[in-house]
């Protein structure tokens, strides 16, 4: 049986994608529709075939004539038997076409509320996968976060000592696969000025590295910095809190690893973070700060005491511990699924 997993370019859309075709592999031959020629390496060292068209450049216009005839030219050839998409317009066509020629379909929402494009095709699917609770039909599941294959927990010190860290505080910045500027920048105003002590895990974004590692090497911080790391367990284990983004996989990694994290959701794709990151205060399960009305000085507080309040932390893992949102690989069950 030939299944076709349909995703957007980014980290968010990818990697439950994976921890789903890992899971279907032993069952299926899973094909990889994504876009991302960043990631795409990532997908094929997974042992699986990725097809689609990386485009440097966004045009609405121009990518939606070429997704379009793509996904015609790509269900002829591949002739799935289920296809499964998750959101993004990238994925659209491939979703919405394979379920007009009668082949068993469904979308997965890991987000609070659904995308535009999920939105759109929950009437044409066979069923709908979430990943936060949410109102339920006859075609919904609530299934959680999928996490990666190698999301596990290792010890604190030996996490640290991969990193040649010692046992002071440490904070992991995250900016997602691609990047963020406004947080990468607000993060390193912070490292420089301030006065306790410190390390920092910091991940740029293969667009930011270069313009962000010179930093680094300016000042006595113990750090560890790239672009974009894998092996993201090790960073999670060996953190204290989190400075981060709200997509929906990240906050799924989050509650897993129970991390403390003050969320800078990204304030575009409908308002998608923001709501996410809101679920979480609304539980006290996270330090939510709007870039729509950001504040320098509330947030290097905010941080500043969140470092040092070890009280404070605990009470927000002890919420995270609540929060029933990151699955673990070995107990997402592919029989959830179409």
């Amino acid at each position: 049986m030939k299944v076709l997993l349909a995703c957007e370019r980014s980290a968010g859309h990818i990697f439950p994608a994976l921890s789903l075709g890992a899971k279907m592999s032993g069952e299926a031959t899973v094909y990889f529709f994504a876009t991302s020629s960043f990631l795409k390496e990532y997908i094929e060292k997974e042992g699986f075939t990725c097809v689609g068209k990386s485009f440097s450049l966004r045009c609405l216009i121009t990518e939606s004539i070429w997704r379009l005839f793509e996904a015609l030219y790509l269900i002829l050839k591949i002739k799935p038997k289920k296809v499964i998409g998750f959101g993004g317009r990238d994925s659209f066509f491939l979703v919405f076409f394979s379920s007009l020629l009668g082949i068993k379909t469904a979308i997965y929402e890991p987000n609070l509320e659904f995308g535009k494009a999920n939105r759109f095709l929950k009437p044409f699917v066979s069923k709908i996968l979430r990943g936060f609770e949410g109102s339920q039909g006859s075609k919904s599941e609530t299934v959680g976060m999928p996490l990666r294959k190698n999301i596990k927990r290792i010890d604190k010190t030996a996490a640290r000592k991969i990193l040649n860290f010692n046992d002071d505080p440490v904070v992991f910045c995250l900016g997602g696969s691609q990047g963020s500027a406004f947080l990468n920048n607000i993060f390193i105003e912070f490292v420089k000025n301030f006065k306790g002590k410190l390390q920092v895990i910091h991940i740029t974004g293969k667009d930011k590295y270069l313009e962000m590692s010179p930093f680094y090497n300016t000042i006595k911080v113990k750090s560890f910095i790239k672009d974009f790391y894998y092996n993201v367990e090790t960073l999670y284990s060996a953190a204290d809190l989190i400075v981060s983004r709200a997509g929906a996989n990240t906050l799924g990694e989050i509650a897993f690893y129970q991390l403390p994290a003050i969320l800078l959701p990204l304030p575009l794709a409908s308002g998608h973070q923001e709501k996410n990151a809101l679920y979480f205060e609304d539980k006290a399960a996270a330090i939510v700060q709007l870039q729509s009305n950001f504040s320098s000085g509330d947030f290097n507080n905010s941080l500043k005491e969140l470092i040092q309040n070890n009280d404070l932390r605990q009470s927000i893992r002890d919420n995270l511990g609540k929060i029933k949102l990151g699955v673990g690989y070995e107990d997402f069950s592919s029989s959830n699924c179409i």
